[in-house]
């Protein structure tokens, strides 16, 4: 228990480390930032669509978590500081709630710490939740685990049915899972099904109970759907799914990637494989539904059981060696050592690999956008980076810091009509791509015809006279395109033979 008090002090007080440290969303947030602004003009109410970036976007994202922003504004909270605090301090409550969990489960004070202690240092498990986009993702995160809570995590043997209000309360969060992200709401709703297919008495009572979970996830979500449907139809909604560029064979590079990440850490294999020997099913079956149903994000949930696959085999190997006769301190000190030595090496992974996008945007980037917001708000811009678009912080808030239109920012064009995400999304990953300044000034000929360009990347392309610099700074470049650019688009097709 110690241990436990101990790990849980420690991840919270890294989390009030960042909401101390950092004065802008870490990462993205942008978009966000415009639909709490957007709620907040209609408030209570939701607003029929959402002004950014120039674009009219209609508003049929998942509004439960902006709706809260709206409300937490409304009660004198800046909209910035929601987009910035409110995703750290929604993954305080995930972190606590999984530590809750599995102590209602059944597991053990030192069970407990572990799981959470190696959940805690997987970059994926805070990651994309404490961003600013954290604001509708760590909202569906807490409701899966409340999910769990409402529903139970079944044992080794089929238990009692549940009762209609247990049931209930699990489809209420699952449907404000899906009111908060889709893809949580996925997750939840696979997580009462596998709950209640390893833990009903009968068939009887597991269709009963999926019926009254459903229903009533159904009645949670239809007033937003509903109104969705009446004031856009399901053009919107359609184009937003279609928007995955996940293929049916992400699910087997996901596995790939499971047993490349075993090779350093063996723990996650190891536990996987003595949970299912233990037929203790429940969370290998959770993380390959998160792996098919919702590939996009399925490592951030996944964290999860594979946190508990790490603390059944740190205690297995404890177990081990006291049946066969160590002392138990000498099992202790064992089990210790194989502990440190996986915690350290995912931790080195998580931070040489990825920590560096997990960052508030640049003072010199938004010194550089209050600049353009004070001289050229409303112009035309190619924001010109080397980051992909999800994590491309500049291209995103450049809308909203700069109040001036970035032609090439993916985000926003989800639930556009005509494939508009598919194609941006499509010219950026050529832009990225690009080895050669002729190929990125092809790509970038695609979009509307700027004004100006801001480079934080290849600069070099951008060359006078048809490019004169008004504005530098150790981050950014900004370029006034003149009459003699010529830009020669090259067509998607004939890239894609190349």
């Amino acid at each position: 228990m110690v241990l436990l008090i101990v790990v849980i002090a420690a991840a919270v007080a890294f989390r009030l480390y960042l909401l101390a440290a950092t004065d802008f969303p870490i990462n993205d947030g942008g978009l966000f930032y415009a639909f709490v602004e957007g709620i907040a003009h209609t408030f209570p109410a939701l607003p029929e669509s959402v002004s950014y970036n120039g674009l009219t976007i209609p508003f049929a994202y998942p509004p439960l978590a902006f709706w809260i922003g709206a409300l937490l504004t409304e009660l004198g909270l800046a909209p910035l500081e929601v987009v910035r605090a409110t995703p750290i301090a929604m993954n305080i409550v995930y972190i606590i709630l999984f530590a809750l969990l599995l102590l209602r489960s059944g597991r053990s004070a030192l069970f407990t710490a572990l799981a959470l202690l190696f959940l805690c240092t997987m970059l994926r498990s805070f990651g994309w939740l404490i961003m600013g986009g954290g604001l509708s993702r760590g909202l569906g995160a807490i409701f899966l685990l409340l999910t769990l809570f409402a529903i139970g995590i079944p044992g080794r043997e089929r238990g009692p049915a549940l009762p209609a209000w247990r049931v209930a309360l699990a489809g209420a969060f699952v449907g404000c899972a899906i009111l908060s992200h889709f893809e949580w709401g996925v997750d939840a709703a696979a997580a009462v099904i596998a709950s209640r297919a390893l833990g009903s008495p009968s068939a009887k009572d597991f269709v009963r109970s999926n019926l009254i979970a459903g229903t009533v996830a159904a009645i949670v979500v239809a007033p937003w759907l509903l109104l969705v449907i009446r004031l856009h139809g399901v053009a919107p909604l359609l184009a937003a799914g279609g928007s995955s560029s996940w293929g049916l064979l992400a699910p087997i590079g996901h596995l790939i990637s499971f047993l490349l990440s075993s090779l350093t850490n063996p723990l996650l294999l190891i536990g996987g494989v003595i949970a299912l020997r233990r037929r203790d099913y429940f969370w290998p079956a959770f993380f390959l539904l998160c792996l098919v149903l919702t590939p996009r994000h399925a490592f951030t949930p996944a964290t999860l059981p594979l946190a508990v696959f790490c603390a059944l085999a740190i205690i297995s190997l404890y177990d081990a060696m006291v049946r066969r006769g160590s002392s138990p301190k000498r099992a202790a000190a064992v089990a210790a050592v194989a502990a440190a030595a996986a915690l350290l090496s995912q931790s080195y992974r998580g931070i040489t690999s990825g920590s560096a996008t997990y960052r508030p945007l640049d003072r010199e980037a938004r010194t550089a956008m209050a600049w353009v917001a004070a001289t050229h708000p409303g112009s035309a811009f190619l924001v010109v980076t080397d980051q992909p678009w999800p994590l491309d912080a500049s291209a995103e808030w450049f809308p909203i810091l700069a109040r001036a239109r970035s032609v090439n920012t993916v985000q926003g064009r989800e639930w556009l009509p005509d494939r508009a995400f598919a194609r941006w999304n499509e010219m950026d990953l050529a832009l990225k791509k690009s080895r050669s300044c002729e190929a990125a000034l092809a790509v970038l000929a695609q979009h509307e015809r700027p004004q100006f360009v801001w480079a934080e990347a290849r600069k070099d392309c951008f060359a006078a006279p048809a490019f004169q610099p008004v504005y530098r700074n150790a981050k950014v470049t900004i370029f006034r395109v003149g009459p003699a650019a010529r830009w020669l688009p090259t067509p998607v097709s004939a890239r894609r033979t190349r």
